[in-house]
Formats: structure tokens, sequence, C-alpha cells
């Protein structure tokens, strides 16, 4: 009976008391994994679908603009911020009565100016056609222009506005700008709400057409892998300094390097004039890729120039002026539009194998 009993307990035991097993249930790791591969064949199976069947262009899918976004938005955003010293210049026309304020299209923009100095000073190229009856547009403000003033040897043009308080850009230097950099304008108005700004490379350094060179002429020229900007227009580096400002030159569009828009500030600023050389001579090095100790060679001075007065012959293989060595990076014309009436000015010369000291008054 007692047997029974007992046999009668073990048998109504409750089930947490059941004999132990080896076998595991599955645990939650187990499940986490079979879902992520269950997760990515699906996602995969997923990408293959719509890259079968789907248009190519939907944005979850093409990933090239976001690409394409996060490389170009440093540059929007520093050609925003230069919009403050980038002005539109217009054709003279009719104020609406009720607004007060002249009216414009793409058709009455000249061309673009960038702002040199606080009190109004802005430049441009001589090849917008500017007269005292074109305006200024600076963002929401309208001026007519007070004064024009223009260098002839670099093909820039400067007007003042009556202002006061401008932004003006910030000038960089054209031997920190190489080839294969990239640089960038606005492309539109700078009065527009909805701007286009261009990007391109710097292709050639010293770009001329022509073979002789004047040491009264532009010597050379920026020339960009793409261009298409608006005539007076200011090209920045990524940095956001001026590097050029657009021009044309034999018809092509080119840029002033910003080494003589600093010369042409300077005499503007200082009310200096630039001094008549009278050299004509062959760049060699920069011309021909010659890398040659006096690799300039006059052409021929020009009857009763400076350079003739003192001197110079035909053949003489230019080393340096002053101090300054003259290379692919420091043009003859570069160095010498540098001084200024009353400087002291000397041409060391390499005439059959000797060298020798002209000094140019």
């Amino acid at each position: 009976m007692q047997e029974m009993n007992s046999s009668k307990e073990i048998k109504d035991l409750p089930s947490h008391f059941v004999r132990p097993t080896f076998e595991r249930p599955p645990s939650l790791v187990s499940f986490s994994l079979l879902a992520i591969v269950l997760g990515t064949l699906a996602g995969l199976g997923g990408y293959l679908i719509g890259k079968t069947w789907l248009p190519a262009n939907l944005s979850f899918l093409n990933t090239q603009p976001d690409i394409k976004i996060s490389l170009e938005q440093p540059l929007v955003d520093m050609a925003t911020k230069n919009l403050k010293s980038i002005a539109g210049i217009y054709r003279p026309t009719k104020i609406n009565a009720l607004l007060g304020q002249p009216l414009f299209d793409s058709n009455d923009l000249l061309g673009q100016a960038a702002v040199l100095t606080s009190d109004g000073w802005l430049m441009t190229s001589d090849q917008v056609l500017l007269d005292k009856q074109s305006l200024v547009v600076l963002g929401s403000d309208i001026y007519n222009i007070k004064d024009i003033k223009s260098d002839k040897f670099s093909g820039l043009t400067f007007i003042k506005v009556a202002a006061s308080g401008l932004i003006p850009v910030n000038l960089g230097f054209t031997n920190e700008f190489k080839a294969g950099e990239t640089a960038f304008t606005i492309l539109d108005s700078p009065n527009n709400i909805n701007h286009t700004f261009d990007a391109s490379v710097l292709a050639q350094v010293h770009y001329a057409k022509a073979n002789v060179l004047s040491t009264d002429l532009m010597d050379y020229y920026l020339k960009l892998d793409q261009h298409q900007a608006i005539l007076g227009s200011a090209y920045f580096n990524v940095k956001g300094d001026v590097v050029g400002l657009n021009h044309k030159f034999l018809d092509e569009p080119v840029l002033i390097p910003v080494e003589y828009l600093r010369q042409s500030v300077r005499h503007l600023l200082d009310n200096t004039q630039r001094i008549t050389w009278g050299i004509n001579y062959l760049d060699l090095e920069n011309n021909s890729g010659a890398l040659s100790r006096g690799n300039v060679v006059t052409v021929s001075p020009i009857k009763n120039s400076p350079a003739a007065k003192a001197g110079l012959l035909a053949g003489d293989r230019v080393v340096a002026v002053n101090n300054d060595t003259i290379s692919k990076d420091r043009t003859l014309t570069s160095i010498l539009q540098n001084y200024r009436l009353g400087d002291k000015v000397i041409l060391k010369v390499l005439r059959s194998g000797i060298e020798i000291d002209i000094e140019i008054k």
C-alpha cells in the first residue's frame, strides 16, 4: 500500500521536475542571426529588382546626386558668401511708377563687377559696355555711377558709386593657383533669387596667342577648362579668394590674372600711371618649354624707349630685374609692371656669354 502511494506521488509531480535532457531550446541569439540573414537576403533581392525593373533615376536607388552634392556644396556655400561683394551692371531702364524702382530683365545685364573698397570702388572688364548712365545693382540697392577709370594695360575698368560699408572681395595670389585646381563663379545676376554657379579647373597658367610679347601689353592670361561666365565676373578659388576676372582675348574667354588685378588696383588707389618700357621679347620658357638661364630674349627695343636709351640690344638675354629672377612664374612683363616712375631698375643681361648690368632710367 505504501509502495502504491509513493508511485502515485511521483506520477503527480509538477512538470518542472521532468527528467533533464541534453537537447537545448533555440536561443534569442539564434533567432537574431536568422533575422539578420533573412533581412540581408531580402535587401539584396529588392536592390536587384529595383536595378532591373525600376527607373534608374529614382533618388533612393541612384546615389550619384548625393555624392555630387557633397562635393559641390562647399563651393556653393563659398559662392553664396561672396554674393555680397558682386554687383550686376545694367543698361539704363525705365522706372516703374508704382514700385519706384527700375525693373530689369536678363537682356539688360551688361556684366558684373567686384567690390574693391568699402567706400564704393568696383572693378570689371573694359569689355562691359559702361557709361555713367549704366546702373549698378548690389543686393537690393541700386546705384548710379559717379566716376569711371580705365587701365588699358590690363583691360580693367574701375567704377565708383556713392556707397559706404561695402564688403570688398579678397584678392588671392597667382602663384598659389596651380593648373588642375578648381575655380568657381556666379553665372546669373547677383540680385537674382535662384543663383547659378559654375565650377571649372585651371587648364593653362600662361596662356598667350602671340610669340613675340611686350613689356607694355598683357603677356599672359589664365585659361580654364570650361568657361561660360559673364563678362567682368570674378572667379574664386576654393578658399574664396579672387584669382581672375572674366575677359575676352581675341574673342576667346580668359581670365585676367589676379597678379595684374593687384597691380592695377594699386595704381588706382595711389593715383599713379604705368611705365612704358619698350621691350619686345621672346619668352622661351613659357612659350616653348625651354628651361635655360636667361629665358627671355630681346627681339627689338622700341626706338627712343627707356630700354633702347639704356643700351639694351636685340639678342640680349634678360636674366633678372634687380633681385627678381625671371622664371616661368615671374615673367619679365609682370616684374617690370610692378615699378613706378622714379624707381631704379637694373636689368641683368647675358650678352655674348658675358653678364652685364643695364640701368633703365
